[in-house]
């Protein structure tokens, strides 16, 4: 080899060494920036429950009083939205099917009123109910009696078994998703090999769906409620984030990993109103929750558990929708070639 061959071998070994340090540094700025996304919003949302916003509270009274009512709770702030119901058996029924969290029974003859509370969503939400309308109580020279009409399962006293049930499926998708990708390439050859890649992701939700209700629902009786609906939605749950992050990873290679990760880790979990309902959480995680899939799989799993199966509905459609979009993305992306892919990849 003469010298000229040489020096361009050993340039071009250079310059592929400068490239492979500048893409490892690269990908460290992206891992410190998430770690440093992981401290901001776990610790934004998680540090403690908030004052209630808007938390529904049924009031067993007529419209107008009920009206006069809110009117003066409005004074300390938007803690509550007070809805009329029209007898204590109403209250009950609303609170039993998550219509609202709490229901405030006045007694129109005795000393005692009665609030209805759930501490299946954890204790936060009754105690704080507790003290504003003790507030209301006495000041008609009542004494206030808390009832719990929908009270934990014995094997979930804080009400915590459905979020963290999620956290496990959640984390099993993405993670299942990303060791295909890295083991066969992040991006299928064709569509052919897109739907089998798929095909293989539905086999392994089938079965975390079914072996994390199988677990906590039989083994380790942690949960109550229809078995096959929490399968169901742990199977659907799996996928769609799975599925999604496929697609993700389709087009932009690991840096779909990373915003996967954001998506249904760092935003995800902390917007799930795990150990707090919805209206204790800050407001922008409280408005993002209800679009990801680990909100809508907490609070299905709850409904299915606790709540008529109050929630469902919306649960389902709303991983469709991921699990669709994941689709349409890891099949009009197999076979294809970007520099963004190709940094991920080399």
């Amino acid at each position: 080899m003469n010298r000229a061959a040489a020096a361009l071998q050993a340039a071009n070994s250079n310059r592929d060494e400068r490239a492979r340090k500048l893409r490892i540094g690269f990908f460290l700025f992206m891992a410190l920036l998430m770690q440093l996304a992981f401290v901001i919003s776990y610790t934004g949302a998680m540090h403690g429950p908030q004052r209630p916003h808007r938390m529904p509270v049924g009031v067993v009274a007529a419209p107008q009083a009920v009206q006069q009512l809110q009117k003066t709770a409005d004074q300390a702030g938007p803690l509550f939205t007070l809805k009329p119901e029209a007898s204590p058996a109403a209250a009950e029924h609303a609170v039993q099917h998550r219509d609202v969290l709490g229901a405030y029974v006045p007694s129109p003859a005795g000393p005692s009123d009665e609030l209805l509370v759930t501490t299946a969503l954890g204790p936060a939400a009754p105690q704080a109910m507790q003290v504003a309308f003790t507030q209301v109580a006495q000041a008609q020279q009542h004494t206030l009696q808390v009832r719990d009409v929908v009270p934990p399962h014995r094997g979930d006293p804080s009400g915590l078994v459905p979020f963290y049930l999620v956290i496990a499926w959640t984390v099993g998708g993405y993670l299942a998703s990303t060791l295909v990708g890295l083991m066969a390439g992040m991006s299928s050859s064709s569509p052919g090999v897109a739907l089998e890649r798929i095909g293989l992701l539905a086999v392994y939700s089938v079965l975390g769906g079914i072996g994390g209700t199988l677990i906590v629902h039989t083994i380790m009786g942690f949960l109550g409620g229809s078995w096959w609906l929490q399968a169901l939605i742990g199977t659907l749950l799996v996928f769609a984030v799975s599925v999604f992050a496929n697609g993700l990873q389709t087009f932009l290679g690991l840096i779909g990993t990373g915003i996967g990760i954001a998506i249904f880790v760092i935003l995800g979990n902390p917007s799930a109103a795990g150990p707090w309902p919805r209206n204790m959480i800050p407001a922008f995680w409280r408005e993002i929750g209800p679009w990801l899939p680990n909100f809508q799989g907490t609070n299905a799993v709850r409904g299915v558990a606790y709540f008529h199966s109050q929630g469902l509905g919306t649960a389902l459609w709303v991983l469709a929708a991921y699990a669709a979009i994941g689709l349409v993305l890891s099949v009009a992306g197999a076979g294809r070639d970007n520099a963004v892919l190709r940094m991920s990849e080399h």
